[in-house]
C-alpha cells in the first residue's frame, strides 16, 4: 500500500511541475519560450562562421560552426546541429499573425509543405527523403527566403497566407532538418 500511495504521489508531483513549468527539460527551453512571445514567433538560426562560409554567411556574424565542421556533422547525420527554427512551435488563433524572424547567418526559408522532406538544395538533403515538392515552387506567401537578419509577418484568415485552420508544417527549404509546426486554431 505505501509503495502504490508513494508512486501516485511521484505522479502528482510529476504533473505538477509539467502544468507549472510547461515540459522544458532545460532552463534553456524556457528561455525560447519567452523568445517565442507566447508562441507568436519563430526565429531561424544557424551558426555559420563567416571566414569558412564566405558570402553564404553575412560577414560580421558571430559563428563559430566553420565550413569543414558544417561538413562533417552533415555527412555523419544529414543535420547539423545549430541549424534550427528557434522559439518552439507556432500556436495562433485564425486571424491572428506571427512573426518569422531571421536570426541567423545564412538566408533560410518558410516553407509550409504537405509532407517534410528534402529542399532545393540537393547536397544538403537526405538521401532518405523525397524533396518537398513546394521547396521547389516558385516564392509566395507560404514559400519565403529571409535573409539573414530581416523577418515576414504571417497572416492567417481570410486574407492571410494560412487560410484555414490546422497544423502546418514548416521547414527550411535550403536546411531541410530545420523544421517545425505552425498550429492556427
Amino acid at each position: 500500500m505505501t509503495r502504490h500511495v508513494y508512486s501516485i504521489a511521484k505522479v502528482c508531483v510529476t504533473t505538477l511541475m509539467l502544468f507549472s513549468f510547461g515540459c522544458a527539460t532545460d532552463p534553456e527551453d524556457s528561455a525560447l519560450e519567452q523568445a517565442s512571445n507566447g508562441h507568436t514567433q519563430i526565429h531561424p538560426e544557424d551558426d555559420c562562421d563567416p571566414a569558412t562560409f564566405g558570402a553564404l554567411c553575412r560577414a560580421g556574424f558571430n559563428g563559430g560552426t566553420t565550413l569543414d565542421e558544417f561538413r562533417a556533422q552533415f555527412a555523419a547525420a544529414f543535420r547539423v546541429a545549430g541549424w534550427e527554427y528557434g522559439g518552439g512551435q507556432i500556436r495562433v488563433n485564425l486571424g491572428s499573425s506571427f512573426r518569422v524572424d531571421n536570426q541567423g547567418g545564412e538566408t533560410h526559408s518558410f516553407t509550409i509543405v504537405k509532407n517534410f522532406g528534402g529542399g532545393r538544395v540537393a547536397p544538403l538533403n537526405n538521401p532518405n527523403e523525397a524533396v518537398a515538392p513546394e521547396c521547389l515552387a516558385a516564392q509566395s506567401a507560404t514559400n519565403v527566403d529571409i535573409a539573414s537578419r530581416a523577418g515576414i509577418t504571417v497572416a492567417t484568415g481570410a486574407n492571410g497566407a494560412i487560410k484555414t485552420r490546422g497544423t502546418f508544417r514548416v521547414q527550411c527549404c535550403i536546411h531541410p532538418w530545420m523544421r517545425t509546426t505552425a498550429q492556427i486554431q
